[in-house]
């Protein structure tokens, strides 16, 4: 009598449906002048119902997520693609994606979205720091412009004139070192250096370096 029983079960259970993906991850390296980086993540619909994607929800709002419908039948394919703007963004960027769908509505599929973005201007060290009392040697800043990039280091600003920059230029427009010197470590100081490029040439860009005894 057991076997009308499990056969009942068997019909009444929903048929199964579920999407596979490609890949539910993507590593992507911005280029010099890009303004967005684009992604996109294939599936399939593998199982034997119409699946609904209900929701497709990002991280952040420089990334958005779409696709052409949201019902696929058995066996066919579609793609979400993944748009993240660079805007003023650098280094490693972790971005996520959450993907729900009718067949696992509690458990969303997460897709990430991994990208290196370039430096225009690469400032090292950022931040020069005298302590009280100590001797108040020259420190060097170092400033260049990233591989690839089409701009130029027009000059360097310091928003204190008591503590002092010595600009030279190692590759013109290029590649500077600045040398900075407070004027002493009994006190309290501090500057911001302003870094100013020719680059976007629709919007130029001022970069920062920051001096402080303490």
């Amino acid at each position: 009598m057991r076997f009308p029983l499990l056969l009942s079960l068997f019909l009444a259970a929903p048929a199964f449906a579920q999407l596979k993906w490609d890949n539910l991850e993507q590593t992507l390296k911005a280029k010099p002048g890009d303004h967005e980086v684009v992604a996109t993540y294939r599936f399939v619909n593998s199982g034997t119902a119409p699946v609904k994607i209900t929701s497709v929800h990002t991280s952040c709002g420089c990334t958005t997520a779409a696709l052409a419908k949201e019902v696929y039948a058995p066996g066919e394919s579609g793609v979400i693609t993944a748009r993240m703007d660079v805007g003023s963004r650098t280094g490693h960027q972790e971005k996520s994606i959450l993907v729900t769908t009718s067949d696992s509505p509690k458990t969303p599929t997460m897709l990430r979205l991994l990208v290196d973005i370039p430096e225009a201007v690469i400032i090292k060290p950022s931040f020069v720091v005298w302590s009280m009392g100590e001797s108040p040697e020259p420190k060097t800043i170092d400033i260049k412009i990233g591989d690839g990039f089409p701009a130029k280091l027009l000059r360097v600003d310091s928003d204190n004139p008591d503590i002092k920059i010595e600009v030279h230029e190692v590759q013109p427009g290029r590649e500077l070192e600045v040398k900075v010197t407070p004027p002493g470590t009994k006190r309290p100081e501090s500057a911001t250096l302003l870094v100013r490029t020719d680059y976007p040439t629709d919007n130029p860009q001022t970069y920062y370096a920051y001096v402080r005894v303490k």
